[in-house]
């Protein structure tokens, strides 16, 4: 990973540097004039866990969403195909009544309402900090979202 291009791949704290190394892992390095300086590499994993520890949740959004959008497409389209059925019959024969009809258009709706709501998920930052975190008045912290 090349530092000078990724603005992200190092952040600064004070008395401590976060930095992105080549091989995917964290390296946390504290160089404070009173103990030295301390060097920590962590897994993806680890941290992971330990942001779940304090409170940031970093499911797999993207991959649950898309698999929820494309379980209410497919229910969309063999809905829809039976609508067309349904509609085709009642044009066809007189006087019929159309609730079923209606009844498929209620759902339709409902499904695609859903998909709005998964999609606004997906625009939704994956890190939100835990309610109780103090705030950062420094601002030494940025975090891509």
């Amino acid at each position: 990973m090349n530092k000078d291009n990724d603005m992200h791949a190092i952040q600064n704290f004070p008395a401590v540097n976060i930095e992105a190394l080549s091989n995917g892992l964290f390296r946390l390095e504290d160089d404070s004039p009173i103990d030295g300086s301390q060097v920590i590499d962590l897994h993806p994993a680890q941290v992971q866990v330990l942001a779940s520890m304090v409170g940031f949740a970093m499911p797999d959004k993207t991959r649950r969403s898309i698999g929820r959008i494309h379980e209410r497409v497919k229910a969309l389209s063999e809905q829809a195909s039976d609508l067309e059925d349904l509609l085709d019959h009642a044009l066809t024969i007189q006087d019929l009544d159309v609730t079923p009809e209606w009844k498929a258009c209620q759902f339709i709706a409902l499904n695609l309402a859903q998909v709005v709501k998964d999609l606004d998920d997906l625009r939704a930052p994956d890190l939100e900090p835990a309610p109780d975190a103090i705030a950062n008045p420094g601002g030494q912290m940025t975090l891509p979202v």
